[in-house]
Order: C-alpha cells, then sequence, then structure tokens
C-alpha cells in the first residue's frame, strides 16, 4: 500500500512539502475538473516530476454532470472522458476517482450542515445533522429523479468508457455519495450502500470497474470497515483515510486517531487482502495555526493524518511501503 498526498494549493511550496515529510506520490484533486487536453496534463506531470515526485492519480475527473442526470450533452461529455482516459494512460496515469452525485447548480457535491463544529481542543471540522439539512439552499430547476433512473444512467456511462479504460489501463474508482442519503434535493444518489456498490461492481467484470473505499462513508453507514475491506477486496482501487463520529443522521468528522474506527486493525486488513495501491488522507479539522477556511484540505491537517498513517504502516507493511 503506497501513500499519495492531496494538495490544497496545488503549489511548488506544498509539493515540496510532500517530498520532504516522505511522500512521493501525488493525487491531482479538483471536483470540478482535470487538464482535458494532452499538451496540459502532461505539463501538469511534469510540473510534478520535476520535483522528484510522481503524479499517480486523478480526482474528480472531467465533467459528469450531464452524464448522471443523462441530459442532453451527455454524449459529448463521454466523448471528452473516453480522451481524458486515453491521455491519462499515454502518461501513466492509471487510477481515476469518480462520483455519480448529481450537481446542484454547479454547487459541490459534498452536504455538509456546518463546517464550524467542534473536534477535538476546539479544532473546526464538518458535519452533518438532517434535522438542520436545508434543501432550499441550493434551489435548482432539475425535475426529481428516480433510483433507476439514476441506475439507468450510469450503467450508459460505464458500458461506452469501460472499453476505454481498459484500453489505457486506467482503473475506475466509484467514490461513494456523501452524505450517502438519498434524495436529496429532490434528485436521487444511488452510491449510498454496499448493495448498490456490489451492483455497480455486476454491471461490468472488467478489472478496471471498482470503488474508492471512502472509509468515512461506510463509516457513516454504520460499517465495520474491516468488513467492508474484506467484502470489496479485489475491487478497491483506492482508499480515502478518514473517520466520523456519530449516525448516517447526525455525524461529525474527527481526527483520524480521534474517531471509533481501530485503524491498527483497519491497516492490518488491508495488508490481509494484498492491498498494493494507494491511499490518501481526506477531510480532516483545522487546526489553530492555520488561517484559512474549515473545508476540511488544509495542509497542516493532511500533515498530521500523513504522519499518522506513516505510523500505522511502518510496523504493519515494513518501513519502506508507502514509498515506491
Amino acid at each position: 500500500m503506497k501513500i499519495a498526498a492531496v494538495l490544497n494549493p496545488f503549489t511548488h511550496e506544498n509539493l515540496l512539502m510532500t517530498k520532504q515529510i516522505g511522500v512521493d506520490h501525488v493525487v491531482y484533486y479538483n471536483m470540478r475538473g482535470m487538464p482535458m487536453n494532452f499538451e496540459d496534463l502532461s505539463a501538469t506531470k511534469k510540473f510534478v516530476e520535476d520535483r522528484d515526485l510522481t503524479l499517480s492519480l486523478i480526482e474528480g475527473g472531467p465533467p459528469i454532470d450531464r452524464i448522471v442526470l443523462g441530459k442532453e450533452g451527455r454524449d459529448d461529455q463521454i466523448e471528452q472522458y473516453k480522451v481524458a482516459l486515453g491521455n491519462m494512460g499515454k502518461l501513466g496515469i492509471k487510477v481515476l476517482c469518480y462520483n455519480f452525485m448529481p450537481q446542484v447548480n454547479d454547487d459541490i457535491m459534498v452536504m455538509r450542515t456546518s463546517y464550524q463544529t467542534y473536534e477535538r481542543g476546539s479544532a473546526l471540522t464538518s458535519s452533518f445533522e438532517s434535522d438542520k439539512f436545508d434543501p432550499t439552499a441550493f434551489p435548482h430547476e432539475e425535475p426529481a429523479t428516480s433510483d433507476e433512473q439514476m441506475w439507468d444512467n450510469l450503467e450508459y456511462f460505464l458500458k461506452r468508457i469501460i472499453p476505454v479504460a481498459e484500453e489505457a489501463e486506467v482503473k475506475l474508482a466509484m467514490h461513494p455519495d456523501d452524505p450517502p442519503l438519498s434524495p436529496m434535493c429532490g434528485l436521487s444518489r444511488i452510491m449510498r450502500n454496499v448493495e448498490n456498490f456490489d451492483r455497480l461492481i455486476s454491471i461490468a467484470s472488467s478489472e478496471v470497474n471498482g470503488i474508492t473505499l471512502c472509509q468515512g462513508c461506510f463509516r457513516e453507514l454504520g460499517c465495520d470497515i474491516p468488513d467492508i475491506i474484506r467484502h470489496f477486496a479485489g475491487k478497491i482501487h483506492f482508499v480515502h483515510f478518514r473517520d466520523v463520529a456519530g449516525s448516517l443522521e447526525n455525524f461529525r468528522e474527527t481526527f483520524p486517531d480521534n474517531g471509533p474506527t481501530d485503524m491498527v486493525e483497519v491497516f492490518k486488513t488491508y495488508k490481509e487482502i494484498g492491498y498494493d495501491g494507494f491511499i490518501r488522507s481526506d477531510h480532516v479539522p483545522l487546526l489553530a495555526t492555520e488561517k484559512v477556511k474549515s473545508d476540511g484540505y488544509s495542509m497542516q491537517g493532511h500533515i498530521f493524518a500523513i504522519g499518522y498513517m506513516k505510523g500505522l504502516m511502518e510496523p504493519i507493511f515494513g518501513k519502506t511501503a508507502n514509498l515506491s
């Protein structure tokens, strides 16, 4: 298993910091898109490699909003997706983390009711309370969708891009809905439970068709994370490392060492199933030393989470497990 880092912002200084803390792999993360032509993606890869790092994953991927809702223009987006996958393959970027959450007026797809909740030491973190969620804060004119409409849209999409991903040797890693509740704002969200991820995998038996095991999202569902790791063994193409406390209807994001999950057991289970892919720290609380907004992507919080991961991995996987 190898650690990859997500950087906010994606700068020279943060790339150097990533190398300095002993991480060699980088995730290009942008929920709104990615470098779409070969030249721009190649330049991004070179920007990373010039600092002695490897651009190993893309997270977010090409625009997908019309595909998700089955709207006019989805075929054009699918063609763009195929081009992006081909470019990734040519450049040796072998994992694409994507999601199937409907976008609301080009707004964020991850829903929270607060980013001002207190975690340990009054660190600001995000939380979700269903009785405080106000769908009118996300007005839109899209008609309500059903689960089966969304499944039809997903199957239409996958059956057209999986052959391209296979040829490019790029693994597709579907991320869960966050929170895994449906409907939200009148729109169905289908990647919301274990059974639906089983259905995703059954759409195509291809080796490229897999999942992002977001520990936080499955914990929001009340799942035992080691059990989930074993259940999806062989189909995990990427891992998001985080923890939450509470229930699906009322949870807060915690520091990774301050939640209910036994992380030692989690990492032992990744070793047990032979997982050799990438893991990255996910949403983190905001530390008192940082003067940025609380959105889960403050760099000092991620540095702490990466250090915690390295401390877990070394005795379980060996000293060089997170490097190559």
